[in-house]
């Protein structure tokens, strides 16, 4: 019968003491012997079921646990692989601009510059810039002019086909910009805030061009040799990052600069 197979394979012993008893036995003692056999053994198949589900359990609870305790392997990789593919997006997305390069050498931007001591804006004899020449590159240096002293407020470098740019595009233009306003100035009010020094480097060393866009005096670009008026298409060549001021007086009266 299924149940007597199923008192064997659960309690042999405790199943076949009592069948025995339960076979020898007639009558009613026969029927109760052969109930409590069935009796302990459901008893202790329910044991039996407990204590496998507390493994069950226990072996859960533990999987869990080193699921939270330990990092996957796989989110790590993920991670890792992230990481690799946005040094490589940022070192792509530096060789997009090639117009931006180190400063280095003579044409890295001084500290300290005599653009404010020049006055009327006299390029030193030998460092203004022959606009005529070619040059190989260019450091922008934008200062801030205080009295007694020059404070170095940003710079810029750019490569040859940048420098040649700003160049080519300074010397086709007129000595004045009719456009910008006149002012009357006191001496006081005539001093520019600030002001851009542009350093290219050239075969016979650096040379300069002084781009003068504050204060009420004068405004321009001025090699020592030459002046020309202020127009934006140079500015938006090299007036960029720590080298874009906020303002000035003959910027504000320029468009798209």
């Amino acid at each position: 019968m299924p149940e007597h197979e199923s008192e064997q394979e659960l309690g042999p012993k405790i199943a076949d003491a009592f069948q025995q008893q339960a076979d020898a036995a007639t009558g009613p003692r026969g029927s109760v012997l052969a109930a409590e056999a069935r009796r302990r053994v459901r008893k202790r198949r329910q044991g039996m079921v407990m204590a496998a589900a507390a493994v069950v359990v226990a072996a859960s609870i533990g999987g869990v646990w080193n699921a939270i305790g330990e990092p996957s392997p796989i989110a790590s990789s993920a991670q890792d692989s992230s990481s690799e593919s946005a040094a490589g997006s940022g070192s792509e997305s530096g060789s997009r601009t090639p117009a931006l390069v180190p400063p280095a050498g003579d044409a890295a931007c001084p500290a300290d510059h005599p653009i404010l001591g020049a006055g009327n804006n006299a390029v030193q004899s030998g460092t203004g810039l022959d606009v005529e020449k070619p040059v190989f590159g260019l450091q922008a240096c934008r200062y801030r002019l205080t009295p007694g002293a020059t404070m170095l407020l940003g710079q810029q470098a750019f490569n040859a086909d940048v420098a040649q740019q700003v160049v080519d595009a300074i010397k086709v233009l007129p000595e004045r910009n009719p456009d910008l306003p006149v002012f009357k100035c006191t001496p006081q009010t005539a001093q520019p805030s600030e002001a851009i020094v542009l350093r290219f480097d050239t075969s016979t060393g650096v040379r300069e061009i002084w781009v003068q866009y504050d204060g009420c005096d004068s405004a321009g670009f001025f090699t020592g040799s030459r002046t020309f008026g202020l127009y934006a298409a140079p500015l938006k060549l090299f007036m960029t990052g720590q080298v874009r001021p906020p303002g000035g007086t003959y910027l504000d009266a320029l468009k798209d600069w």
